[in-house]
């Protein structure tokens, strides 16, 4: 139960304590730290007291007390924490070590000592002699490691997701207080006991000839162990997140397993009934042998990721059974070498012990020397080893140092055994420097992945030559395993020989920014913001990745300078592979590229930006949401300056409408204006143009100027078919008005309540995506005055362009041929053929393609029934009629063409008077209710179509089976409405 609460807490500091610092390496290693530095000293202090102490389950009754006490109020003190820190500038790298590590201990110290300490007073008070105290200490053990298992999964998978932050640690802290009930209870029942008389049988007296290690060499042994655990641990989860994708699902799942297993090889000691003088060498011996076979198969993960992936559907239920299995795999693969390191400590243990008094003492130093060692695992094998090694250079070397450890446990045992712990290290040297892993087989994540590919069955051999090289077309021209990320570089031919090479930026395993497939984003992020600012001295950019946005920016003879925050160093040095498309950026002197958690490098400066631009990787990566909340909008908009715009990048891909609607609230819950851009129809991202200013006609006319006025971005922009600046604006889904009306109840996402990630993790498993129809519909027709390119030209509902303006905006939605753009393209046509103008005459295929015989019956009703002949819908029923007419509406009309449709509103009165029945009467006044909806009707003219509706008996709206749906579409809007 308690080994439970302290993995959630742990979790949920990280979480918090993250705030503070950002949410990089540095920062990362000073909270571990802190958390296991704590344990280690609560397990020290409190080992020496089970000396002194009488009433042990009063101690631990106490220290679970304090705990419970602690964490019921973190949140309280984490506020005070933050309101007191919130001047400093936690600046790296001394200040971020100091500052930072003073902040860690005010928050973590005090439970993390009493977490630490409950374990020996435990042990002490349950061991009734000597020869039990084994099998205590390995029993208490395992079940506070499988409370921390359950602890993990649950906090990671439903606990933070469902309650937040806040009600997670305060709710977990019900379990402390638990514990220190009972033990109170029963310290108050328990008799004393008496220490046993040291007798001939007890260690302490046999002859040092008998006792296989000393003290110091058990106390190695351990610390080892507890190094070489924590540097696997990071190499794994490494190795997973590059296998499964770098999600909170994924660092949970392969937390949970390592626990797990520890937590089982602990029990399996504390089954034993005797434990053989060669027990620790062979569980050493055991452990690195394990590691080399694991080793020679490191480099084919993400291969069987990829089969364990198609055999799971992409659903809900699929999402869960998907997870499930993965779990049942790595158990298979971690549970005996893992398994064996659970073992190690209660072995040692039973090694160390000498008499009952000093059992507590010396359980408590061996888990502080052990977590001492899981401390310098972390932050060597996290950190400092990824400066010098790749992931297999960093596994081996703690197999070389389980290997060391195997030679300590040969000391006093025959010489055979010290043979052997040499033939062993002599093994993992020749692996060291043999070919056994290929790392670019890490380089395209297998799971974005979600069928089967034509090679998948075909042997990871096969599968990596076709998946990862394009049967030898690619070429990988930088990869690494950074200090933060791996990150590979990788050049794709180009379709035709006319369109060159093109270059990818892989951060993990993901596409994190491409010079081909992203190049609308990356310039739209640079230039929307450029052209719409009224000032555009300084700007920020948080994201680096191929450097191409930050490369746009210095296209501005007015930017004077352009700060980049970029967690990952490694993506720092991939940058000059990317110069011949952002400019060489990383050598113009206006660019400054900060290393770090831009949260920090932002919350920390004195600095306001004219134009804050973020462009992060997906929220469903791990750390990113934090990028997504409504903290750090608030900070942002603190650091713009008068008037300042900030524009924030997001996918519409493997995500759906909550998690858009959510970016979307969380923004406008900071800034009074938002629009909404989709950059390459094809791709599917969108970008948030935030302000406090309403962009004005005069405005847009400056934009304009801006753009002609400079012949670099002209040509810049003239590369993707953008030539005018109303190539730009018309590229605008959702304007201001709409934006506020249609997503305000999709929720807000916070640092208390980090739901996104968890939202974003499950639609980029289920291969969800934001329908065609919510970006581009007939709703936005009744906002078309909102839009920019209404505000730009007074008459757009007319036909304001000239032929070149509208020759300029046609070809910049025909040049790639996708569903939105096509759209584009149609939308753009009509609205040319409805003015009545000469710009654009419509050819007959066009006429036929965009049903130009049916508008006008959907503008104006037929004052006779002979005139539906034209559409062949004479005589047919009301229904009939309208279902035609409606679906015309839906695909055909939007803010670019928002024609009336006083015709079809007709219709539909008339159906809900004359109709056959009372179904296809009230079908035609739920559907007046939806058009009227659209239509931004008052209540009143709604009000008005509902009172025709013919109800039954229990007041409902009598419909079809069929028409159940359409129903409860219209109730759920009208209660939208009377909110």
């Amino acid at each position: 139960m308690t080994g439970f609460a302290g993995l959630v807490y742990q979790v949920c500091w990280q979480k918090y304590v993250s705030r503070l610092l950002g949410n990089d390496s540095t920062s990362t290693a000073i909270i571990l730290a802190t958390f296991l530095g704590g344990l280690s000293l609560g397990y020290y202090l409190c080992g020496k007291l089970t000396t002194r102490v009488k009433n042990h389950f009063k101690a631990y009754a106490i220290l679970e007390g304090v705990v419970g006490a602690w964490c019921l109020n973190f949140p309280v003190i984490f506020d005070a924490v933050e309101s007191f820190t919130r001047s400093w500038e936690f600046s790296p790298p001394l200040l971020i070590m100091v500052q930072g590590g003073f902040c860690s201990i005010l928050l973590m110290g005090i439970p993390t000592v009493c977490m630490g300490g409950t374990i020996p007073f435990l042990t002490r008070g349950l061991s009734e002699n000597i020869t039990e105290a084994t099998h205590i200490h390995a029993n208490v053990y395992s079940v506070n490691t499988a409370g921390a298992f359950l602890g993990t999964l649950l906090a990671g998978f439903y606990l933070i997701p469902e309650y937040g932050l806040p009600l997670t640690v305060m709710g977990t802290a019900s379990l402390n207080f638990g514990a220190c009930l009972f033990f109170y209870l029963l310290s108050a029942t328990a008799k004393k006991r008496k220490e046993a008389d040291v007798s001939s049988s007890d260690p302490v007296n046999q002859p040092l000839a008998d006792i296989r290690y000393s003290p110091l060499v058990l106390y190695l042994i351990a610390f080892l162990s507890g190094f070489y655990v924590m540097t696997l641990e990071n190499v794994l989860i490494r190795i997973t997140n590059l296998s499964l994708g770098s999600s909170s699902y994924t660092f949970s799942l392969i937390v949970s397993v390592f626990i797990l297993s520890i937590a089982a090889g602990s029990y399996a000691v504390g089954k034993l009934k005797t434990v053989p003088d060669y027990l620790l060498f062979v569980n050493q011996f055991l452990i690195a042998l394990f590691l080399i076979l694991i080793y020679i198969s490191l480099d084919t993960w993400p291969y069987w990721a990829h089969i364990v992936r198609i055999a799971f559907q992409s659903n809900a239920v699929g999402f869960w059974a998907y997870y499930g299995g993965v779990f049942l795999v790595l158990m298979s693969v971690l549970i005996l070498p893992v398994g064996l390191m659970g073992a190690t400590v209660p072995i040692a243990f039973h090694e160390i012990k000498r008499d009952l008094p000093n059992v507590g003492k010396h359980s408590g130093i061996l888990f502080s020397v052990n977590t001492v060692g899981n401390l310098v695992g972390s932050l060597m094998g996290g950190i400092v080893f990824y400066y010098f090694m790749n992931n297999a250079k960093i596994f081996l070397t703690a197999v070389s140092f389980a290997a060391i450890s195997t030679g300590l446990a040969s000391g006093k045992l025959a010489r055979r055994y010290a043979l052997s712990a040499l033939l062993l290290t002599v093994s993992i040297v020749l692996f060291i420097f043999t070919p056994f892993y290929n790392e670019h087989n890490f380089t395209f994540g297998t799971f974005r992945e979600h069928a089967p590919l034509p090679y998948s069955l075909e042997g990871p051999k096969d599968f990596f030559y076709q998946y990862d090289e394009w049967g030898g077309k690619i070429k990988v021209k930088f990869y690494k395993d950074g200090p933060v990320s791996t990150v590979g570089v990788v050049e794709f031919p180009g379709k035709t020989p006319a369109e060159g090479k093109s270059l990818s930026i892989m951060v993990n395993g993901k596409a994190d920014s491409s010079t081909a497939g992203d190049i609308f984003t990356l310039k739209l992020l640079a230039h929307l913001p450029a052209l719409l600012a009224e000032k555009i001295k300084s700007v920020m950019v948080i994201g680096l990745g191929t450097g191409v946005t930050a490369g746009e920016m210095t296209l501005y003879p007015d930017t004077e300078h352009i700060d980049i925050a970029e967690i990952s160093p490694t993506v720092v040095e991939a940058l000059p592979c990317f110069r011949e498309f952002n400019y060489n950026v990383h050598e113009n002197p206006k660019v400054t590229i900060h290393i770090g958690d831009a949260f920090r490098i932002l919350g920390r400066s004195r600095k306001k930006w004219d134009i804050i631009i973020s462009e992060p990787s997906n929220p469903w990566v791990t750390g990113v949401d934090l990028l997504f909340t409504q903290e750090f909008y608030k900070l942002a908009k603190e650091h713009l300056s008068d008037k300042g715009i900030l524009v924030q990048w997001a996918h519409i891909y493997s995500s759906n409408d909550r998690m858009i609607g959510m970016i979307l609230n969380t923004i406008r819950s900071q800034f009074e204006h938002c629009h909404i851009f989709i950059t390459d129809p094809g791709l599917g991202d969108v970008i948030f143009v935030a302000t406090d200013r309403y962009l004005s006609a005069d405005d847009l006319e400056r934009a304009a100027a801006r753009f002609d006025s400079n012949p670099n971005v002209v040509e810049s922009l003239g590369k993707i078919a953008l030539d005018s600046i109303d190539a730009v604006l018309i590229r605008e889904i959702w304007s201001d008005l709409y934006s506020s009306e249609r997503f305000s109840d999709s929720g807000i996402q916070t640092m208390d309540y980090p739901r996104l990630h968890y939202i974003a993790g499950k639609s980029f498993f289920t291969g969800d995506s934001v329908a065609f129809n919510q970006l581009f519909n007939a709703t936005s027709a009744a906002y078309s005055d909102d839009f920019l390119m209404a505000r730009k030209y007074e008459n757009w509902k007319d036909f304001p362009l000239s032929k070149e303006a509208f020759d300029i905006l046609l070809a910049s939605v025909t040049n790639r041929k996708t569903p939105y753009n096509s759209a584009l393209e149609n939308s753009l046509k009509l609205k040319a053929y409805l003015a009545g103008s000469d710009v654009y005459l419509l050819s007959e295929e066009d006429k036929k393609k965009l049903e130009t015989d049916l508008i006008s019956f959907v503008m104006n009703l037929p004052e006779n029934e002979e005139e539906w002949d034209k559409i062949a819908l004479k005589n047919a029923s009301f229904r009939k009629k309208a279902e035609v007419l409606l679906s015309y509406e839906e695909r055909f009309r939007n803010w670019i063409v928002p024609y009336p449709v006083e015709g079809l509103k007709e219709l539909l009165k008339n159906g809900m008077v004359r109709g056959e029945d009372i179904y296809e009467k009230n079908w035609c006044v739920l559907h007046l209710i939806r058009l009227l909806l659209r239509e931004r009707a008052d209540k009143e003219q709604l009000r008005a179509a509902a009172d025709f509706a013919v109800r039954g008996a229990d007041g409902e709206i009598t419909v079809k089976e069929e028409d159940r749906l359409l129903l409860k579409i219209v109730r759920s809007a009208l209660l939208q409405i009377r909110k």
